[in-house]
C-alpha cells in the first residue's frame, strides 16, 4: 500500500542532496525535529510501530517534506498488482494523526530556508509543506498494515486555509488528521501553532500524540486549513474505497460533523457561481452603480484612488522539471500552491505598493494535471478591493499548462488569495470595465464575504477551547 508513497510525495532530488551532504548534515543537526506519533490499537500494530514510523516520518534533507523511502521507490507498479487483495479496516482520527515540527526562531539554519525579503516566513514553502503533510496523513489512514495493491493518493481540492496571527517568526509545530470520510475521498484538517516555549528534547522524546490532539483552532493556532485527498488505484487510476473512520467521542463527533458541514457548504457554494447562475438582484445593482458612475470616465481622468481591474494583471511563465515530479510525470500540488502565492504577493505588492501579509487561501480544486515538460502559465490579477479604509484585496491566479508540441492551453487551477495591506498603507479601489470584469469583481466580494463569516467561526471556535481549557 505505501509503495508510492516517496514516488508521490516526494520531489526526486537526490542529485541535489548528493551536492548538498555537508549542509543537509548540518541541517540534521539543527533541529529539523519531527515526530510521528501512531495509535496502536492492538498486537498487530504494536508489532509494525517501528516500521510506521519509519514510513511516515518526514525526512531532515533539504525540504523537510522530502519524504525518501527508497526501499518502496525500487518497486515497479506492477510488482503487487494482482498478488493480494485490497482490504479495508476501521480507523480512528488517532490512527493517521501526525505532527512534525518547524522550530524556526530556534534554529537559524533552518530560518534560512524559509525566510522572506521582510524578515517573514514564507508562506508558499509552508503551502507547499501542507500539501505534503495532507498526503502523509491520508496514507496513513489508508494503510492497512497488509499487503495490498499499489495506492495512490492525490490532492483534490484545498478547501480553505486562514491565517489567524500575524505571520511572525516563531517556533512551529504542525499537526493533523482524517475528520471525516467519503467513499474514496478523505478531509483532512491541518493546523499550525505555535510553540512558546520549545525544547526539542522534550518535543522529541514522547512517544504518544497529545491528548488534545483533534485539529481544532485554539488561541495558539496560526494557520488553520482543510484538505480533500482522493486514493485512486495506481494501476488503474481508478478510486478506491478508503478505510472507514470510527469516532470515539462527542468531541470527534462534532469535528466529524463540522467537516460534513464544510463539505456541503462547498457543493452549495458551487452551484451557486456565477459561471453557473446570474447574479442577485442586489449585485446587478451593484454592477449598475458602477457602471452609471465610471463608464464615461477616461483613464486619465480616473481619480488616484481607484485603478482599472485590467491594469492589475501579471504573468508569469515556467517550464515543469522533472524534480518536481511524482510517479506519473505531474507536477506536485503543493509545488503549484507556492508558485500561485509567490504571483499573488507580487501582484498585491505593486497594487499596493508596499509588502502585502497573507490572511486566507479560498477553495482549490484540481482540475487537470501539469505534466514535466510543460509550460505552466499564471495570471494574476486584484479582482476586488473596496479601497481605504478596508485593507484586504482580493487576487485571483489562473493556473494554465501548455503542451509546447500540439499548442495546446487547459486550465488547471484557479487560485483566490486574501491578501492584506499595512496598517498605514492606503489602498486604491479596484474597478471592472467590462461585463466579464464585472462577474469576476462579484466574485471577490462574495468570496470576501463568506471568507469575513469563515474566519469569525474560526476565531468564536478558538475562544471556545480557550474557555474551556480555562474551566477545567
Amino acid at each position: 500500500m505505501l509503495k508510492n508513497f516517496a514516488k508521490i510525495y516526494t520531489p526526486l532530488k537526490q542529485q541535489k542532496l548528493l551536492r548538498n551532504n555537508q549542509r543537509i548534515l548540518s541541517t540534521f543537526h539543527h533541529s529539523r525535529n519531527i515526530r510521528t506519533t501512531s495509535a496502536v490499537c492492538n498486537q498487530q500494530r504494536e508489532r509494525n510501530e517501528t516500521v510506521a514510523n519509519r514510513l511516515y516520518t518526514v525526512r531532515p534533507v533539504t525540504f523537510w517534506m522530502d519524504k525518501i523511502l527508497e526501499k518502496e521507490n525500487k518497486k515497479s507498479l506492477e510488482e503487487t498488482g494482482s498478488q493480494h487483495e485490497r482490504i479495508t479496516i476501521e480507523k480512528t482520527m488517532l490512527d493517521s494523526y501526525i505532527e512534525e515540527y518547524l522550530p524556526f526562531k530556534s534554529s537559524p539554519s533552518l530560518l534560512e530556508e524559509y525566510v522572506s525579503t521582510g524578515g517573514r516566513v514564507r508562506i508558499g514553502k509552508i503551502l507547499e509543506d501542507l500539501d505534503a503533510l495532507a498526503g502523509a496523513i491520508a496514507y496513513k489512514h489508508i494503510d492497512t498494515f497488509a499487503a495490498s495493491p499499489p495506492t495512490t493518493v492525490v490532492t483534490a481540492s484545498v478547501d480553505r486555509m486562514d491565517l489567524l496571527m500575524p505571520n511572525t517568526v516563531e517556533d512551529f509545530k504542525l499537526s493533523g488528521h482524517v475528520a471525516h470520510v467519503g467513499k474514496s475521498s478523505m478531509e483532512v484538517f491541518i493546523k499550525v501553532e505555535t510553540i512558546p516555549k520549545y525544547d526539542p528534547t522534550k518535543e522529541t522524546s514522547s512517544k504518544s500524540p497529545p491528548d488534545d490532539f483533534l485539529s481544532q483552532p485554539t488561541p495558539n493556532t496560526v494557520l488553520f486549513s482543510r484538505f480533500t485527498m482522493v486514493a485512486i488505484d495506481s494501476i488503474s487510476g481508478k478510486p478506491i474505497q478508503v478505510n472507514s473512520l470510527k469516532t470515539r467521542d462527542e468531541q470527534e463527533r462534532n469535528l466529524s460533523l463540522y467537516a460534513q458541514d464544510c463539505k456541503a457548504r462547498k457543493k452549495s457554494l458551487s452551484q451557486s457561481a456565477l459561471d453557473r447562475t446570474p447574479p442577485t438582484v442586489d449585485e446587478r445593482l451593484t454592477l449598475h452603480d458602477l457602471y452609471m458612475k465610471y463608464a464615461q470616465v477616461k483613464d486619465s481622468d480616473l481619480d488616484k484612488n481607484s485603478v482599472w481591474m485590467e491594469n492589475t494583471e501579471l504573468q508569469s511563465v515556467f517550464l515543469m522539471q522533472p524534480q518536481d515530479r511524482n510517479i506519473h510525470h505531474k507536477i506536485f500540488g503543493g509545488y503549484l500552491m507556492r508558485r500561485a502565492y509567490e504571483l499573488a504577493h507580487a501582484t498585491g505588492t505593486l497594487f499596493v505598493g508596499s509588502s502585502v501579509g497573507f490572511l486566507a487561501l479560498d477553495e482549490i480544486a484540481f482540475k487537470k494535471p501539469v505534466p514535466v515538460g510543460s509550460l505552466l502559465k499564471l495570471t494574476s490579477k486584484v479582482i476586488y478591493a473596496e479601497g481605504t479604509p478596508h485593507r484586504s484585496i482580493q487576487v485571483r491566479v489562473i493556473a494554465e499548462v501548455i503542451n509546447p508540441e500540439i499548442r495546446s492551453t487547459d486550465i488547471t487551477n484557479t487560485f483566490h488569495f486574501t491578501l492584506a495591506a499595512p496598517e498605514n498603507k492606503p489602498v486604491s479601489r479596484v474597478l471592472p470595465r467590462t461585463y466579464a470584469e464585472g462577474m469576476l469583481y462579484l466574485e471577490g466580494k462574495r468570496r470576501r464575504d463568506q471568507g469575513v463569516q469563515g474566519r469569525k467561526q474560526l476565531l468564536r471556535l478558538m475562544s471556545n477551547v480557550d474557555n474551556n481549557t480555562g474551566n477545567n
